[in-house]
């Protein structure tokens, strides 16, 4: 199963991720250590996205 990075929108192999993050009781897994990064700065901003992303596609 693959996940969505929500920084980069990347799908990837959360078993290969470069890290997580848990934010509101979700984990949220990232292909590098700068959209960790990004996330962690501002992970409102990136789970606002994420979810208005999959509900319109």
């Amino acid at each position: 199963m693959k996940v969505k990075d929500p920084v980069c929108g990347m799908e990837i192999d959360p078993k290969q991720a470069a890290g997580t993050s848990e934010y509101k009781s979700q984990t949220y897994y990232f292909c590098s250590a700068g959209c960790k990064k990004a996330f962690d700065k501002e992970p409102e901003k990136y789970v606002g996205q994420a979810k208005d992303h999959s509900e319109h596609h």
